[in-house]
């Protein structure tokens, strides 16, 4: 593990002057309401994923390449319910070998547990192409490590090719602890074939159960189960759902031979699953004529709600998708929000990053607009934004509230969190051009910058 020191900007910044593009309108703003601040170094920070504890506070996860051989690792903010920082740190592992190469630590995900006292950070290291699920407890007092934990799936399946057995590289994307039988169920993909459905799957979805009251690094340490889905080519997880005791994966998938909307091409893949077992429920996927990648998802009473990419990258555009738990084959609610058509903007499409639900059922869905054009007589170009917009429970755009800021490079909304008071924090990726940075940015109670 590599614990560095690390310099951090903090800037409070008016909004007359914050990124360029937010004005202050004294008639809805109460400036002590909101904060803009920003946390980095001269070097590459960006944020992927944002958590607020039972005592206010923020954990802000992103990665940095502030290291001494200029590698990847985790770096996690704790910041104070106005945003000022308490504490950094940074994480990485180090697989003990001499002379072996330095590892890139890329976080996906971090989750609260033990009373909101601890939190496990979850993520990839990879070391020359070999990959491996990283997770990192954290004592949020301190910041400090408590342990650390990495992981490769053994494939010695008896339908594996003896040529074939060995080690897997193995991706990190989403934990949660399950407190009822004292575990933590880790999702993620492994460069292997699935069990149950096709035996050429170059990638498959990755789910396990890790005992919390064992010793992880014992020699005997296995898994309490594993489970490998797939349906063809490269299935990846992506996000957990974990809610009044049920259990749901989301995952990225190809979709299979005869499909309706096209082989070849990604869809949003949902299956519930046994949380004693991994056993899979009811499951079943979701999507377009074109590539639709999820990105994160929330439960709220009998539904999913999910926000993620639709297209490719010469037009993307977030999409909203509302799922009843019981998975049926159609649904009513999403699909693509196109919001370059219906703001009459002139952008080059959009990304859905993550979302919450407000109290009056409506969707904040954050995320970035690409290759934006700012209105106006000077037309200024502003590369990627950061953007905030509204849609109903059908995915249908409220055009009065459509927010777009950043700087005048590449932006991003990468997290969001809706406060009691309405009031809404983002966390997000701010680039300078010279360099990129971590924001933690809040809203007022009606979720207004302006």
């Amino acid at each position: 593990m590599r614990n560095k020191s690390m310099r951090t900007i903090l800037s409070i910044m008016s909004l007359m002057l914050m990124l360029g593009c937010m004005e202050e309108d004294p008639n809805s703003l109460d400036p002590s309401e909101i904060f803009i601040k920003y946390f980095g170094t001269t070097d590459t920070e960006g944020v992927v994923d944002l958590v607020q504890t039972s005592s206010d506070e923020f954990l802000l996860l992103g990665f940095t390449n502030n290291t001494t051989a200029n590698d990847y690792d985790f770096y996690l903010i704790k910041t104070d319910s106005a945003g000022n920082g308490i504490w950094q740190q940074t994480y990485g592992y180090d697989d003990g070998v001499v002379g072996n190469a330095e590892s890139q630590d890329v976080p996906t995900s971090i989750h609260l547990f033990n009373n909101d006292q601890n939190a496990m950070a979850i993520g990839t290291s990879d070391i020359s192409d070999t990959l491996r699920i990283f997770m990192v407890n954290i004592d949020l007092s301190t910041g400090e490590a408590v342990d650390t934990f990495s992981y490769q799936f053994y494939d010695d399946r008896s339908a594996t090719a003896i040529d074939d057995q060995g080690y897997k590289s193995t991706l990190g994307a989403d934990v949660v602890f399950d407190e009822v039988n004292n575990q933590f169920i880790v999702l993620g993909s492994v460069e292997t074939w699935s069990s149950d459905v096709y035996l050429t799957d170059p990638q498959s979805i990755f789910l396990m159960s890790l005992d919390a009251s064992l010793d992880w690094h014992a020699s005997d340490f296995e898994p309490t189960w594993i489970d490998i889905t797939g349906l063809r080519l490269e299935d990846t997880g992506v996000k957990l759902v974990q809610d009044e005791g049920e259990y749901f994966y989301v995952a990225t998938v190809t979709i299979p031979v005869g499909s309706g909307v096209g082989y070849g091409n990604r869809d949003v893949f949902i299956s519930e699953f046994n949380p004693l077992s991994g056993t899979p429920g009811v499951n079943n996927y979701y999507g377009t004529s074109v590539p639709d990648v999820a990105a994160s998802v929330i439960a709220y009473g009998n539904d999913l709600l999910i926000t993620g990419t639709s297209g490719n990258e010469q037009n993307d555009q977030a999409f909203f998708l509302n799922v009843p738990k019981s998975l049926p084959k159609t649904v009513a609610g999403g699909f693509v929000i196109d919001v370059v058509e219906d703001m009459g903007i002139i952008a080059e499409g959009s990304q859905g990053k993550d979302l919450v639900r407000l109290s009056n059922g409506d969707i904040t869905i954050a995320g970035q607009l690409n290759s934006y054009t700012a209105p106006g007589s000077d037309r200024e170009f502003k590369e990627n934004e950061i953007v905030l917009f509204r849609v109903d429970g059908f995915g249908n755009l409220d055009t009065d509230n459509f927010r777009v800021y950043g700087s005048e490079d590449n932006d991003q909304a990468n997290a969001i969190i809706l406060r009691e008071d309405g009031a809404l924090v983002i966390g997000a990726t701010v680039d300078f051009g010279s360099t990129s940075m971590m924001s933690l940015l809040k809203t007022n109670s009606r979720g207004e910058f302006k």
